[in-house]
């Protein structure tokens, strides 16, 4: 088999190709630097955009208004809140909430007394008897322990 010489027709559409795909290469990298130089521009304007914002007197005037605004909510829901508590309703929910949770306390009691199971009470001062019991008797000991 004979080996295929190139023709200069297919060198000359080698070079073409290679050529452009030079130049697209060149073309890219340009793109490539100018968007990167065109974004650290449009973040230069954007900050310096914020900077003559703040500086405005709008801004200004916004932003004391917005702290009058929050000082004014605070004061009003204080206020109101200090008008629930003083309210009878408000009062009567918390009598309404010690009652209930006296009956509950009740009811448990005496679910609990029913089944002779101890309370937290009850076993709280049972601790503290036993306390008490163990240091008589750690002191007992220590009487009755003869001393050599």
């Amino acid at each position: 088999m004979a080996q295929r010489t190139k023709t200069n027709g297919q060198s000359t559409l080698e070079s073409a190709v290679d050529g452009v795909e030079k130049e697209l290469a060149r073309l890219q990298k340009q793109l490539k630097s100018g968007r990167r130089e065109l974004e650290k521009q449009i973040e230069k304007s954007r900050k310096q955009i914020l900077t003559d914002v703040r500086k405005s007197d709008a801004y200004k005037r916004v932003t004391a208004f917005r702290k009058d605004t929050e000082k004014q909510i605070q004061k009003s829901r204080k206020r109101i809140v200090s008008d629930v508590q003083k309210s009878d309703a408000y009062k009567r929910v918390l009598a309404l909430r010690k009652d209930a949770e006296k009956q509950l306390e009740s009811s448990v009691e005496s679910v609990l007394s029913t089944f002779q199971i101890a309370s937290k009470r009850d076993l709280n001062r049972i601790d503290r008897r036993l306390k008490t019991l163990n240091k008589k008797l750690s002191e007992m000991e220590k009487q009755s322990t003869p001393m050599v």
